[in-house]
């Protein structure tokens, strides 16, 4: 299903590319509208069938570019439940048909399941994305006790933290389990997360500076392709204006208006090329990289920053440690933890965590 445009092709594998990195619609979204970049759409009918126009990206939009499997080159029908019809007076269902490798893809089947994957969780309180506040492990901690999943509470209006297992309690009317400080979990998790970050710091760094280059590079050729095809544009309404006869000055002046439309779009194109080079040069510049290295050399620095949030350190979390199971000891005043699945993709590490005070 690969459209015969190249910057077409170019658009859809970066929204594929960026929901790689954001993990959440929303995410693309906001990238796509800081970038200023339109997503393609090819008229299905009318008079103007098969051209190609541009619209805002909207989230409806992503939401069924990601959903859709033709995008990993796959025919599926049946995906979506229709209404029953009477076929001689018994009722007919369609028969769901999967078929992979039916067309050219964008993505690997791999890489589409693992977007629907993403995007399940994502609906999920328990799982997916950050969804607000400060708790690190906020919607990662199940009880070892009861085996339920852990809310995060913010008593005292937000100046504490909790750990509470209490779904026995809210659902069917029982006991509380168990609940332990959030602030001494995420404290401790945090040391033991810079412990494991720092031995590889030069590996992040690298890593991050050909990540932010490759995206600029993407970015970037974006850029090439929206202004060959405003030239293309000024060169088609030029061609279109000498081709009339001057005598038919009603198309005349239709077709001049064209053509000055086209130049002034073409002006504003290069003009906010411009304000794009001059904010996100290509290559990365001496200072930016410094600046990279001199961050990632000083890990525990950054996490602690100011300017890193909330949000950014759950993020990390959540890359790091895919569950976590606590059973708070009342009596010794200590709790364990059991590290399930802790491993950033990135890093390549596994390690487990028995006790922490």
């Amino acid at each position: 299903m690969l459209d015969e445009d190249e910057q077409v092709q170019a658009t859809i594998r970066l929204v594929f590319d960026l929901f790689e990195r954001r993990r959440t619609v929303q995410g693309v979204l906001r990238s796509l509208v800081a970038q200023e970049i339109r997503l393609p759409c090819r008229v299905i009918s009318g008079p103007v069938k098969g051209e190609l126009e541009w619209h805002r990206p909207n989230r409806a939009t992503l939401s069924e570019m990601l959903h859709s499997p033709l995008y990993a080159g796959a025919y599926a029908y049946g995906r979506r439940p229709r209404p029953q019809r009477r076929s001689g007076g018994r009722a007919t269902t369609g028969t769901p048909v999967l078929i992979k490798g039916w067309l050219p893809a964008y993505i690997s089947w791999e890489t589409y399941e693992r977007n629907l994957a993403q995007m399940e969780a994502n609906r999920t309180q328990c799982q997916g994305v950050v969804r607000g506040g400060s708790g690190l492990l906020a919607g990662l901690v199940v009880c070892g006790r009861c085996g339920q999943g852990m809310v995060t509470q913010y008593p005292n209006s937000g100046r504490a933290k909790r750990y509470a297992c209490i779904r026995l309690a809210s659902d069917y009317g029982g006991p509380h389990c168990q609940s332990l400080s959030g602030t001494a979990l995420d404290a401790r998790l945090a040391e033991l997360m810079l412990q494991a970050l720092t031995p590889a710091a030069l590996e992040v760094s690298l890593q991050l500076t050909e990540d932010l280059e490759l995206e600029r590079g993407a970015l970037h050729r974006q850029w090439q392709q929206r202004l060959e095809r405003a030239r293309y544009d000024v060169e088609r309404a030029q061609q279109q204006y000498d081709a009339v006869e001057p005598e038919n000055r009603l198309v005349v002046r239709t077709l001049e208006q064209r053509w000055e439309a086209a130049l002034a779009d073409e002006v504003r194109v290069k003009a906010e090329h411009e304000r794009f080079l001059a904010e996100q040069p290509l290559p990365l510049t001496r200072h930016e990289r410094a600046a990279i290295e001199q961050l990632a050399s000083d890990i525990p620095s950054l996490w602690r920053a100011p300017t890193t949030t909330a949000a950014d350190r759950q993020a990390i979390a959540r890359l790091m440690w895919s569950a976590s199971s606590s059973l708070c000891r009342a009596t010794a005043k200590r709790f364990t933890s059991s590290a399930i699945g802790l491993a950033a993709r990135e890093l390549n590490m596994t390690s487990g965590v028995r006790w922490l005070a």
